[in-house]
């Protein structure tokens, strides 16, 4: 069995080998990001818990579940065929500045449709109605997600604006929680936070696409936006289900346990999210360049992703 100096070593080496100078950058550039990511909910945990308690921290959980939840829907496909699309043609400036337009008139179609049946269940269902205000201010987190252009910049691998916008959007909203949230009722307004920190950095990271690509916003077709949404149903139901499954377990919490075990349960959530992050965030950092390498030469590519596996066990062993 080798040592573990020795399974470092081969790390390093096999990193090295596969990543190249520019591409360790990227990791490194990459991973900064999505580290202030991760660890700015933990940052405000402590915060939200003194002043609001466990029972508001829970409120604030299911609401952000809701969320993330509904994100999954707003997304419809764009963080996996959008990327793979423009990430072949990265280089057709015509063909990425329709293809833009398309993937974000649906996301708009999906938005204004998500928007209008949410107000309704927030209105209509008892769960939900008791803590309207809370649920209503949630929705900015997918008004957020809405706008969010990661999936471009990862297609078109441009980690450095990946993580300008994590960072920026994790620091308005933990400044914004530390200044602004200061007695047990304000706990509606953390999820509006989040939203609103992502809504400007988002808006920052797609208007810069906007201009350098050219891309006229006011002129667009619907058809190609209505053929995203029928080619990509099937697979966006099953990503929607998948996002159920991850996040309404706090829910049923809340619901049978109150809201006090629901924030002990989101304590916990946290803590876990840190550990079974790894995995997305490696899939997400290597997705478009294997995509890119089996467009141009499926047996290229099929080594590179050989290559990246590789890496990828070597660093779950280390």
């Amino acid at each position: 069995m080798r040592s573990p100096r020795g399974l470092t070593s081969s790390f390093m080496k096999l990193t090295a080998g596969v990543l190249g100078r520019k591409k360790i950058k990227d990791l490194f550039v990459y991973g900064f990001g999505q580290a202030v990511n991760l660890l700015s909910p933990l940052v405000v945990l402590p915060h939200l818990i003194s002043v609001c308690g466990e029972a508001g921290l829970g409120r604030i959980g299911v609401g952000f579940s809701l969320a993330l939840i509904l994100n999954g829907i707003v997304d419809y496909g764009s963080y996996i065929k959008g990327v793979k699309d423009i990430s072949i043609n990265r280089d057709n400036t015509i063909f990425v500045q329709e293809r833009f337009k398309a993937i974000y008139l649906s996301k708009l179609i999906l938005l204004s449709i998500i928007l209008a049946v949410s107000a309704l269940m927030i209105f209509t269902v008892p769960f939900f109605s008791k803590d309207k205000d809370l649920f209503f201010l949630s929705l900015v987190m997918v008004i957020g997600q809405f706008v969010n252009p990661s999936w471009f910049f990862q297609a078109t691998e441009n980690f450095k604006w990946i993580s300008i916008i994590n960072i920026l959007s994790k620091v308005l909203y933990v400044s914004a929680v530390f200044l602004l949230i200061n007695k047990p009722a304000d706990y509606i307004f953390a999820n509006l936070f989040f939203g609103a920190g992502a809504v400007i950095a988002n808006s920052i990271g797609f208007f810069y696409i906007v201009r350098r690509y050219g891309i006229s916003l006011g002129h667009f077709t619907i058809e190609p936006a209505l053929q995203i949404l029928r080619d990509e149903f099937t697979f966006s139901v099953s990503q929607f289900f998948l996002s159920v499954y991850q996040f309404f377990p706090i829910m049923i919490v809340s619901y049978f346990g109150g809201d006090f075990m629901a924030g002990q349960y989101r304590v916990i959530d946290q803590i876990i999210n840190l550990f079974k992050s790894y995995l997305n965030i490696f899939f997400y950092f290597v997705y478009a360049n294997i995509c890119y390498e089996i467009d141009k030469d499926i047996k290229r590519g099929i080594e590179v992703w050989k290559q990246y596996n590789s890496l990828n066990f070597l660093f779950l062993m280390v």
